[in-house]
């Protein structure tokens, strides 16, 4: 019995507030003990509800999410409170907190209790406002892991961003590919933990692409072997960032299996089958269906019908998952989830539009590509203060002479060399103007070199007689036959067409 003797005062509902989200089950055989304390608990402020014996309150939480505590007794009929335990521990469902009442002093069964998953143990007869103390550090608990979880939530978001910054695709593909799985999982019965899972999974599933070359990454044309080889690292990747430091191994499987096929033909393992798990089967679906309908630089979206008879024709093949692809056309009947767009800050977007036109540096090199001159109009975000400027295009007339004697590869690490003997000259002009604002930059044009100079015709008069200077270096040295073409241009002249100007000129004249 419990021990109801003393006055009873603590009614204030509020002061268990995590508590009160959710619901409370008591599992107790004595009928008078049962309702007393549900009287108790809904005096503060809980939801509760009692059944008489095990079996029944296990039936309830394998149906109700919503149950968080469970109050029970040990000695019930058929099935007792240490079998519960037991089992409530294996339930795929939101963490149920316990405590166990009983009549038992034994240390042996408190013990045994403990072991089982209960979180408390008391003993009775005991008083009202001992069991509301023991509520009160289980919803401070509790209140502390929302808050922990909550922290996770956007660390992840957090991850989700910069692996965003990285590659705008991926994180709205990772949004798309999370909404899709959950809508898949409410048809396939998931639960509401179960589903919070999934949509943790889907948001950083692709995290290990983070560590992907840009090169690869970001590369504007269909992926060769060895580009494909190193993509398929990501899965691998992401889940050792996570494994030992997330508490969850659904998420971490998401993460590692999401490219694998009932077939064993995905990777990185290459698992079959029953080896692959419901919610990473999901993933799968969804993950292959937004890839298909989204738009990429290498590729034209797919309608949805043009992607979901791929998919199907995966079933066919054993690929994928046959209910949960039948779920996925249900899902998108009637919404397309490229509705799911995130705006990226101003600028990011004047980064990636800058990688855009770039496409990064020269292979091999540290220089980069002429193209990025064209970010320095088309980016505000990049604008310079113009001077009238100029541009000087180097050429190798005999370069083909040059790789024929000296080998192709040494022919290449010879105009690398001539590259960075040339930044050397550059670098020692922008530190004698140091405090100007002069610009002056290197780019490579497939087998010849650009030099950008935002500065007074004086200056770069100057420059141009150091680089020369360098080059006749490497012109005695190699015995090469180089060739210049200098220009100048107001500073009103948009640096496209000066390009267009000097290129033009540089075929017609070389």
């Amino acid at each position: 019995m419990y021990n109801n003797s003393t006055d009873f005062s603590i009614t204030t509902a509020g002061e268990l507030p995590a508590l009160r989200k959710y619901s409370v089950l008591v599992a107790e055989d004595e009928a008078q003990e049962r309702n007393l304390l549900l009287a108790h608990l809904s005096e503060w402020g809980l939801n509760a509800t009692g059944v008489a014996d095990g079996r029944e309150a296990l039936s309830i939480l394998r149906k109700d999410d919503t149950i968080r505590l469970l109050i029970t007794d040990l000695c019930m009929p058929e099935f007792g409170g240490l079998e519960l335990l037991e089992e409530v521990k294996n339930l795929a469902r939101p963490k149920v907190y316990s405590i166990v009442l009983s009549g038992v002093k034994d240390r042996q069964t408190m013990i045994n209790a403990l072991q089982a998953g209960a979180t408390d143990y008391m003993v009775k007869p005991c008083h009202p406002e001992q069991i509301f103390v023991r509520l009160a550090a289980i919803n401070q608990v509790m209140a502390l892991e929302e808050g922990h979880q909550a922290l996770i939530r956007d660390l992840f978001d957090v991850m989700g961003e910069m692996l965003g910054s990285r590659d705008p695709y991926s994180l709205e593909h990772s949004l798309r590919v999370a909404a899709i799985s959950q809508g898949i999982g409410l048809l396939q019965g998931l639960s509401s933990e179960e589903m919070e899972v999934l949509g943790i999974g889907c948001l950083i599933h692709d995290i290990g692409k983070i560590a992907i070359p840009d090169n690869i990454l970001l590369k504007p044309g269909r992926f060769n072997n060895i580009d494909r080889k190193i993509m398929s690292m990501h899965p691998t990747i992401g889940a050792r960032y996570l494994d030992s430091r997330y508490h969850d191994d659904r998420v971490i499987e998401i993460v590692l299996k999401h490219h694998e096929r009932l077939d064993g033909s995905g990777y990185p393992k290459g698992l079959k089958g029953d080896d692959i798990s419901t919610m990473v089967r999901i993933v799968s679906v969804a993950d292959t269906y937004e890839a298909l309908i989204a738009k990429r630089p290498y590729k034209s979206p797919l309608s949805s019908s043009q992607a979901m008879k791929i998919l199907k024709e995966e079933v066919k093949e054993g690929r994928l998952d046959a209910d949960i692809t039948a779920a996925l056309e249900e899902v998108v009947y009637d919404w397309n989830p490229l509705t799911i767009q995130r705006q990226q800050c101003s600028e990011i977007s004047s980064l990636e539009l800058f990688r855009q036109i770039t496409y990064f540096r020269e292979p091999m090199c540290s220089f980069y590509n002429y193209r990025c001159l064209l970010t320095l109009d088309k980016i505000t975000a990049l604008s310079i203060k113009r001077f009238p400027y100029s541009i000087i295009i180097i050429s190798f007339e005999n370069l083909k002479q040059i790789s024929r004697k000296w080998g192709y590869l040494r022919a290449d690490q010879m105009l690398d060399e001539i590259g960075e003997n040339i930044q050397h000259s550059i670098n020692d002009f922008s530190k004698a103007n140091t405090g100007v604002n002069y610009e002056a930059t290197l780019y490579r044009k497939g087998l010849d070199y650009l030099i950008f100079a935002n500065c007074p015709l004086d200056s770069m008069q100057h420059l141009f007689e150091m680089i020369q200077e360098q080059l006749q270096i490497c012109k005695n040295e190699w015995e090469l036959e180089i060739s210049f073409l200098l220009e100048s241009f107001p500073a009103t002249y948009s640096l496209e067409d000066a390009l267009n100007h000097l290129l033009q000129a540089d075929d017609k004249d070389f």
